[in-house]
């Protein structure tokens, strides 16, 4: 038996994950911007609050940059509660950043479930100053 689907969709995320991080400040910006097709992401500061968000996220949930930037993250999340305690629990080293889904609200109030891979941004010192999440439509059960 060959690789799931999730397996392969993880896969390409932590791919898309490893180019923003090899890209340097020179050309992270474009990277960011021109993710693969399908593949959302966002960055958070320390406060749950989204600092930028790349246009295939905002295809993919319906929001304009306008709408989403400079909000919690959590208000783009069915379970608030719960997403704010693991944002919290990830930003103080005390939870894992293994894949995982969480359920969206889309701009039309429709609900959209995420596989999403996170990993720390940290600035200098090693001191953590955000998240950054990439994230798919979860693949269907086979």
């Amino acid at each position: 038996m060959g690789p799931s689907a999730n397996d392969e969709t993880v896969a390409r995320l932590m791919a898309y994950h490893d180019r923003l991080e090899e890209a340097g400040e020179g050309r992270f910006d474009d990277v960011f911007r021109e993710p693969p097709a399908g593949i959302g992401a966002h960055e958070i500061d320390t406060a749950g609050i989204i600092r930028r968000v790349n246009p295939e996220e905002l295809r993919l949930l319906g929001y304009s940059e306008a709408q989403m930037v400079g909000r919690p993250v959590s208000d783009f999340i069915v379970m608030q509660e719960a997403a704010q305690r693991a944002i919290g629990q990830r930003l103080e080293g005390q939870r894992d950043t293994k894949p995982f889904h969480r359920t969206f609200r889309k701009g039309d109030g429709t609900a959209l479930t995420m596989l999403m891979v996170v990993r720390l941004i940290r600035g200098d010192g090693g001191k953590t100053t955000g998240i950054r999440t990439v994230m798919t439509e979860a693949p269907r059960p086979e």
